[in-house]
This record gives structure tokens, C-alpha cells and sequence, in this order.
């Protein structure tokens, strides 16, 4: 599989006001079934098996995929900002834009699914009801690329479909530098959009997390300066050839526990050598997280 910005625990628990945090070895759960709990192969450029990454949703709009997100509860999914904007600045509306649960294939989901029951394997189509970039955020700019999108009605969770653990960081557990990393999504499968499509069957890479300054590094002898925040981290393959595409933005990057990591932001182009991808570091951003859901789930 082959990103601008893209459309590329229990040891101490604190109950909040409606949704339970759990924490161990730097990990957050804010689901009340066990997150990340299924198993994955460590294996690049492949399609996936069939409900083996449960946590991914597919984000669409007038029924087309363009962006992925992550299942953090029964009530939230986790993507990148650039994947809610419209234009500069503005935000989209809740009700442009649809997530798809359960997906694999995107062929076999016709899109008249809506609400449907989620006890089959079919994908099934819910709709959003608030959108929250982070207050940081702007649209266009790689800064704190995160958003929460609440669910209107809440999952009930199945065997295909199931919440990711986030990294805190609270322990060093963040510093996943010089380990491997799954990034998975439906997005283009090169970077040239007229020689192919985005991809119909999920698709599963695996990916080097690469130290910040190494990234600049590697950047810089590209001739292409960039600077890589505290926020943001980079994964990919140095001689290039693996990487998250268009269409891929917004979906997870996730260590081989099953722990959430980074969300796919922005990078050069498609797995070019020497440019790996650029992504949010979810671990940065774990306190907003919390403070958002249980914000809104306290209404």
C-alpha cells in the first residue's frame, strides 16, 4: 500500500462522568470492552485478512471513501484535522459526512446499509453527530492534525468490530522510535492517481518508526527542510516503497500490541525513498482526548 496533508490496564482505573478511562504500561482505553485485541501479521504492502483490523473505519462522503479514522469507544472515532476540512478554514457539517463500520472490501458495501444490524458481518453505515477539531488546529497546516467525530447512536461492538487502545505515554511507552508500526486504509495505491484507484480491499503495510531528527535528516538530504514537532512522528521506509497514500489520511498507525501511535497526516508525495510519512503522535494528545469524550458524554 502505497500522503500534502493527506486523503493520505488495568493495575488503577478512573471512572469519569460517563465513560470509563483505563490505564496500564502507557496505554488508554476508553471503551468498556477490552481495545486491541486482535491479531495482526507483521507483513507490508498486502491485503488485509478478513476482520483482522477491526478498529479501522472508512469516513465518506456522497458515498465515496476519502479519508480513515479509528473506533476509540462506542461513541468515537479518531482521525486527522485535514480530514474535516472543507476549504480553508471552515469545518465540514456533520451530516456530509458518513463512517462505514465492519468494512473490508469497499465493492461489497453498497451503500444502503444505513444503521443496519450490526450482529452480521456486513459493513454497516452510521452517521456522525459532532465534529471537534482540536482547538489547535488549521485546516491545511500539518499542526495538531487531530479530530474526534461523535457518533449519533453507539456501536455495539462484534468480533469485526472493535475499539484500538491509545498510547499515553505516560510511562516512555511513546518513544515507539526504531520499532515496526501497521498502517492500514482503502487510500491510492501509488501516487500517481491516473495509473491507479484507491484500493478496494483493506489494505495493510508495515512500516519503520523512524527518531524525529533522523526524519529531518533524511528530509533535508531530499532538499526538502522540514521541521518535525514533539507532536507529529515519522514512519516509513527509508529506500521508500511502503507508506500511507491519498485517501489513507486519517487512519491508524498502530504498534504490533495493538496500541494506537500515530494518525496518518501528511508526508511528500507517496512512499518516496528518503521521505517517510509524517503523522500525528497520538500519545501528545491523550489528555485532550479524554477531556473531549467525557466533556460531551457528561451532556
Amino acid at each position: 500500500m502505497l500522503h500534502p496533508v493527506r486523503n493520505r490496564w488495568y493495575l488503577a482505573s478512573v471512572v469519569l462522568t460517563l465513560s470509563q478511562l483505563t490505564t496500564i504500561e502507557g496505554q488508554i482505553s476508553l471503551s468498556s470492552v477490552p481495545c486491541g485485541q486482535q491479531q495482526q501479521r507483521i507483513v507490508g504492502g498486502v491485503n488485509s485478512n478478513r476482520g483482522q483490523i477491526t478498529y479501522i473505519a472508512s469516513l465518506t462522503k456522497r458515498g465515496g471513501h476519502f479519508c480513515g479514522a479509528s473506533i476509540v469507544n462506542e461513541r468515537w472515532l479518531l482521525t486527522a484535522g485535514h480530514c474535516v476540512c472543507s476549504g480553508a478554514n471552515k469545518v465540514l457539517r456533520a451530516n456530509q459526512i458518513q463512517a462505514v463500520l465492519g468494512l473490508y472490501r469497499r465493492s461489497e458495501f453498497g451503500g444502503n446499509q444505513l444503521d443496519a444490524d450490526p450482529f452480521t458481518d456486513r459493513a454497516y453505515e452510521v452517521t456522525i453527530r459532532t465534529i471537534v477539531p482540536h482547538p489547535g488546529y488549521v485546516c491545511n497546516k500539518p499542526s495538531n492534525d487531530i479530530a474526534l467525530l461523535e457518533l449519533a447512536k453507539r456501536i455495539d461492538f462484534t468480533a469485526s468490530v472493535r475499539p484500538i487502545c491509545l498510547s499515553s505515554g505516560s510511562d516512555g511507552s511513546a518513544r515507539v522510535e526504531g520499532r515496526t508500526a501497521i498502517v492500514a486504509g482503502w487510500g491510492w495505491q501509488q501516487e500517481n492517481r491516473n495509473l491507479a484507484d484507491k484500493a478496494d480491499t483493506l489494505q495493510r503495510a508495515v512500516v519503520d518508526v523512524f527518531r524525529n531528527e533522523e526524519c529531518e535528516s533524511m528530509y533535508r538530504r531530499g532538499n526538502r527542510t522540514r521541521t518535525i514537532a514533539r507532536t507529529q512522528l515519522c514512519a516509513g521506509k527509508g529506500a521508500g516503497g511502503v507508506d500511507a497514500c491519498w485517501a489513507d489520511s486519517g487512519g491508524p498507525l498502530v504498534t504490533s500490541d495493538n496500541v494506537l501511535i500515530g494518525i496518518v497526516s501528511t508526508g511528500i508525495g507517496c512512499a518516496r525513498p528518503g521521505f517517510p510519512g509524517i503523522y500525528t503522535r497520538v500519545s501528545e494528545y491523550a489528555g485532550w482526548i479524554v477531556t473531549v469524550v467525557d466533556r460531551f458524554n457528561a451532556r
